[in-house]
């Protein structure tokens, strides 16, 4: 029988292995799904549930076959599991996804179907590891509550380990697929040794030369680049025009767009051009969500002489843009933070303020609340001009967003972007939404602004986002995504 020291670094493993595969699925599920509160709460739910059931089974069993051959099999299974959990996972959601032809549920349904697919069993046999442990040390050992708590304590700790390594150290600098392999064999070492089996360290062996050094197969072929952040998933598509399509966490909808013959682009992009001759001497402008760097091509080219400052969350992005969509010849000061904090910690002014930082699947709740938009309003020039990119033309989200805005602001003006399912928001502060003489190649794009948007003043007694009601931010997002995707 092997050492009791050993059988706790089982559970110490065992712990590790639950939550680096919880924090490391989120990333599998992502560029299908997104990175919402509905996805998150089908993985967590979802592996409470399988753990409760291994935590069962795994007690049942060891009371029935208390020895060490069946308990080192349940970490050799898992470990099988786990290591090839990257590669079918693809499958397994492609599969999903055919389920959902018109996307509608998707990202509820969708994810916990998946979710209960890839990760019930690996979780449910990493869950009996715990009482299969303390039953295994019981054997020798009289006081059982001492037992139970130590396994409980080195467990946990490992979980702890589990929580932050693939966070900081494993997905930065590894990625997804390497994590798991990582993960998948270390427990099939970690049952090898307790199996005294030559042959389970030779697979494991040939499967780190077999699937680490094994290059990238991008699912589709117009994919250039595919990075793993400890904030996104990351991935480029060149189309055969050579334009090139930034993409986060998903493929709903673009974050940034690159055209080889200029700055303007068929997306809404193009139309915040003219924003800079309706805002009050236009000097200086603030991008909130800054990504590929559209909006600062367009600026760049057509006023030269306006300093930017780009706030971005993702230095990854930032990285890739400059790779990838010439950023790194942009006249644009990039600044690492997430907007609201940065809003909270500068005292600069601007007159133009591009907030970009919503997706068709994800809008952060702090960036949509009464309170930000005063904080924006803090760090706005008079006359100066807050611009917003919303994915809907007619939702109770655009609805209540722009009851918000106008509650800080008064006046807000909302247009509709032709051929695509974005609005654009704008409110001037202390000004009108009039437009100066713009270059002729952005006349359209003044032309339509002036002549389509519709203006709109607070209603008294309707809905509002706030911090402290910020989950209706998520749940409007949903419904606004389900009747986009029901169309």
């Amino acid at each position: 029988m092997k050492s009791r020291y050993y059988f706790y670094f089982c559970a110490f493993i065992s712990g590790l292995a639950v939550m680096a595969v919880e924090m490391s699925a989120s990333r599998l599920l992502s560029p299908y799904f997104g990175n919402t509160l509905f996805v998150w709460t089908n993985l967590i739910g979802l592996i409470m549930l399988a753990l409760s059931i291994g935590y069962f089974w795994g007690g049942r069993l060891a009371d029935k076959n208390p020895v060490p051959q069946a308990y080192f099999l349940l970490i050799l299974f898992a470990a099988i599991w786990i290591l090839f959990l990257p590669f079918y996972s693809k499958l397994v959601v492609s599969s999903v996804l055919s389920i959902f032809p018109t996307l509608v549920g998707l990202v509820q349904w969708g994810s916990f179907i998946s979710v209960l697919l890839l990760l019930i069993v690996p979780m449910v046999l990493l869950g009996m590891i715990i009482p299969y442990t303390v039953k295994m040390l019981a054997l020798k050992i009289k006081d059982i509550g001492g037992v139970a708590g130590r396994v409980s304590s080195v467990s946990t700790i490992g979980s702890i380990l589990g929580t932050f390594l693939p966070a900081f150290v494993f997905i930065p600098f590894l990625g997804t697929t390497k994590t798991f392999i990582l993960l998948g064999v270390l427990l099939f070492f970690v049952a090898a040794v307790g199996l005294r089996l030559w042959w389970v360290y030779i697979l494991a062996a040939a499967s780190v030369v077999l699937f680490w050094f094994v290059p990238p197969v991008f699912a589709d072929s117009a994919i250039i680049v595919e990075v793993d952040s400890p904030y996104n998933h990351i991935f480029v598509k060149e189309r055969e025009s050579g334009r090139r399509e930034f993409y986060l966490n998903n493929q709903f909808g673009m974050q940034s767009v690159y055209e080889p013959a200029g700055p303007l682009v068929k997306e809404y992009y193009s139309y915040y051009s003219v924003l800079p001759e309706m805002a009050e001497n236009t000097k200086k402008i603030l991008i909130l969500g800054h990504a590929g760097g559209s909006f600062t091509r367009i600026f760049n080219a057509y006023y030269p002489e306006i300093s930017i400052t780009g706030v971005e969350l993702d230095p990854a992005v930032t990285f890739i843009a400059k790779e990838y969509f010439h950023l790194d010849s942009a006249n644009v000061e990039i600044v690492h933070a997430d907007a609201r904090s940065f809003l909270n910690t500068t005292s600069e002014k601007f007159d133009l303020i591009i907030m970009d930082a919503y997706n068709v699947t994800f809008v952060p709740s702090h960036l949509a609340t009464q309170e930000f938009f005063q904080l924006v309003d803090e760090h706005l020039n008079e006359g100066g001009v807050l611009a917003m990119n919303a994915i809907s033309h007619e939702s109770d989200f655009l609805n209540i967003l722009t009851n918000t805005l106008c509650g800080v602001f008064s006046k807000v003006l909302r247009a509709e972007i032709p051929t695509s399912e974005n609005s654009i928001i704008v409110v001037n502060k202390g000004g009108d939404f009039s437009i100066s003489e713009v270059q002729v190649d952005l006349q359209k794009y003044k032309d339509y602004l002036e002549g389509n948007g519709h203006i709109y003043s607070q209603k008294e007694g309707e809905k509002i986002f706030t911090d402290d009601k910020s989950a209706l931010v998520e749940l409007k997002t949903q419904e606004m995504m389900t009747d986009l995707f029901s169309r």
